[in-house]
C-alpha cells in the first residue's frame, strides 16, 4: 500500500497552517499503523508545534485542528497519541483527551 507523504490542497483549514511542521513530515508515521519510528524531521516538527501549545488557548487551537484534520488525512489516533513518546517530547497537555474531545 502507498501512504501519502504530502498534504493536498484543501486537506487542512487555512487556520491550521501553522501546524504544517507536524502534519507534513509526520504523515507516513501517523497514517501507517506499521510505521514504527517517526523521522527526525517529523520529531523536529512535532517538537516545534507541541512547544507552541503552552497555554489554554493555544492547546485548544491545536486540538481543534487535530480533530478537524485527522479524518481527511487518515491519521490514526493511536499513532498521534504515541508521537510525543516516540519523539521524546514532554507535552504540557494530555493529547489523548485532546483528540477524543
Amino acid at each position: 500500500m502507498v501512504w501519502p507523504t504530502r498534504l493536498s490542497e484543501g486537506q487542512m483549514p487555512a487556520s491550521c497552517d501553522e501546524y504544517n511542521p507536524l502534519f507534513s513530515p509526520c504523515v507516513p508515521y501517523l497514517v501507517n499503523p506499521d510505521f514504527g519510528i517517526p523521522s527526525p524531521r517529523c520529531c523536529a516538527g512535532a517538537a516545534q508545534v507541541f512547544g507552541k501549545a503552552n497555554n489554554p488557548a493555544a492547546i485548544q487551537k491545536l486540538c481543534t485542528c487535530l480533530v478537524v484534520t485527522m479524518p481527511s488525512l487518515s491519521f490514526k489516533p493511536q499513532k498521534l497519541t504515541q508521537l510525543s513518546a516516540a519523539c521524546k517530547i514532554k507535552l504540557l497537555f494530555p493529547i489523548d483527551k485532546c483528540i477524543k474531545a
